[in-house]
C-alpha cells in the first residue's frame, strides 16, 4: 500500500476522512472519521492495519503477508481512494 511518498500511520493520514473503495466490490464502500479511527486504532496504527481491519468482512479476502493470487483469480483490491489523486476531499487536519 506505501509507495514511499505517502503516509505510513493513520496518525500523519493528511485528511479528515477515510475514504475507502473496491473496485470488485462497487456498492461496497466506506468513509470514515480520522479522530474515530485513532481513538479506536491507535496513532501508530499503519495503513494497511487499518485497511485489513476495515475489510475483515470481505468475501474475497487478501492474503495478507503472503504474494497475492495471479489475476484470474478475485482478491480484495480496497484502498484509498484520496490518496494520490491530487484532489483533497477536504481540507488538511
Amino acid at each position: 500500500m506505501d509507495d514511499g511518498d505517502g503516509p505510513s500511520s493513520l496518525g500523519a493520514f493528511p485528511y479528515r476522512r477515510v475514504r475507502v473503495t473496491c473496485v470488485w466490490c462497487p456498492r461496497r464502500r466506506g468513509d470514515y472519521c480520522v479522530e474515530r479511527l485513532i481513538a479506536r486504532h491507535g496513532a501508530g496504527v499503519s495503513l494497511d492495519e487499518v485497511l485489513r481491519r476495515i475489510t475483515a468482512t470481505c468475501r474475497y479476502p487478501k492474503p495478507w503477508g503472503r504474494r497475492g493470487p495471479n489475476k484470474y483469480h478475485p482478491w480484495c483490491r480496497a484502498q484509498f481512494s484520496d490518496l494520490g489523486t491530487g484532489k483533497p476531499p477536504n481540507r488538511k487536519r
